[in-house]
């Protein structure tokens, strides 16, 4: 009784819990009638405690609403006004307009989320297109700075809000996908301006594009030329590979988490026998390629798939492109949870051999979908042990 009278708001919680708790034992419904009203009430609390009266424009934007006395217009990041607070504009509230998720005007000023940006544009022809990251005006292609990766907002104005797409037409501009988009005359690599031949250029894939005088190579924020890759030959296996009359090429800008800008060319003698393995692998001539090099001791007539990363032929299996030593291909398996993997002889975690584990008894520690698995001696967390029994 004390309990009830000392934390009534808590006594309530844990009565509705038992109360939901027998009823779903009884219905044996997935959730009771006690939770859906539970939620209810929830939902009810929190739109009563909301500073808004409703959203300005619910089909253009989910950050700027009305205050609660309509007297205001607040800016709060996707409504989350809990978490991430909200602001007042002191805008205009009779002419106050969304343009686009995080772009407004009133009668006196535009706005990027509750920044006044009258002086980076032309406010009269400013218009957001229906990407909601593009902005124009009659002279220029802006996108604002905050939607840029770090990489490239390190250049940007001092004090803008917004980044000025060089060279770029407002009327002809376009997107073409994440990375590139184009005007009349130029290409635009993250939006900046590449020097291509822009009648031939053509993208191959994530890291390769090409014209007719050069092939290049696709860093985070600029093109490379790749002097040594043959443009009329080349063209596109996957989204990684490319292939021209000399080689195989792959293009790593990291490696292992390390910068490395790493080109990688393996020649070949018929490339028309090539085949693609989960469009990771690449077998050709006598060679299986993964991740840019040749996989050791492959034999590419038994080589298949087993369930990515894990491969096998009839010597060997592999684990990203590298031999598990002692792993036996004709009774391998791979567990639920696929970091664990088995022979009749061995149990493997992350390709490497679990010495201490029992291949009789080893499996899931307690429920079907756990990670903790566990023998007859240990239980395991990946390739430790975490209790012994």
């Amino acid at each position: 009784m004390n309990l009830i009278t000392q934390y009534p708001y808590i006594s309530i919680i844990i009565i509705i819990l038992i109360l939901n708790s027998i009823i779903k034992k009884i219905t044996l419904a997935e959730h009771s009638p006690i939770a859906k009203l539970f939620l209810f009430i929830m939902a009810i609390i929190a739109q009563a405690c909301s500073p808004f009266a409703g959203p300005v424009d619910k089909s253009v934007s989910d950050s700027y609403y009305y205050s609660k006395s309509k007297k205001e217009i607040r800016y709060s990041p996707m409504g989350n006004w809990f978490s991430l607070g909200n602001t007042n504009l002191n805008a205009d509230v009779k002419s106050f307009k969304v343009l686009g998720r995080d772009f407004g005007k009133d009668k006196n000023h535009l706005y990027f989320k509750t920044n006044i940006i009258d002086n980076e544009v032309d406010v009269a022809t400013f218009y957001v297109d229906v990407d909601d990251y593009t902005c124009f005006d009659k002279d220029h292609v802006y996108i604002a700075i905050n939607y840029m990766s770090q990489e490239i907002d390190g250049i940007h104005q001092e004090k803008r809000h917004l980044w000025k797409v060089a060279k770029a037409n407002p009327k002809t501009f376009q997107k073409i996908d994440q990375d590139w988009s184009k005007d009349d005359k130029h290409y635009f690599y993250n939006y900046v301006p590449v020097n291509v031949d822009y009648d031939s250029f053509k993208v191959l894939n994530k890291s390769f594009a090409k014209d007719q005088n050069q092939v290049y190579l696709l860093k985070s924020y600029e093109l490379l030329v790749a002097t040594t890759i043959d443009p009329t030959t080349s063209k596109k296996i996957n989204d990684r590979y490319i292939v021209d009359k000399n080689g195989i090429h792959d293009f790593q800008e990291y490696k292992n988490g390390k910068k490395v800008d790493s080109l990688t060319s393996i020649p070949y003698q018929n490339i028309e026998d090539l085949t693609i393995l989960e469009d990771k692998y690449l077998l050709f001539d006598s060679n299986v390629i993964y991740d840019g090099a040749k996989i050791e001791n492959a034999d590419i007539s038994s080589f298949k798939v087993i369930q990515f990363p894990y491969a096998k032929d009839k010597n060997h299996v592999f684990y990203f492109g590298e031999v598990i030593e002692e792993a036996d291909p004709e009774t391998f398996s791979i567990f639920e949870v696929s970091y664990y993997s088995k022979d009749k002889n061995h149990v493997f975690a992350s390709g490497k051999l679990l010495k201490e584990a029992d291949v009789a008894t080893f499996g899931p520690s307690n429920k079907k979908h756990s990670l903790l698995y566990s023998d007859k001696n240990h239980t395991y967390r990946g390739d430790q042990i975490v209790e012994d029994k």
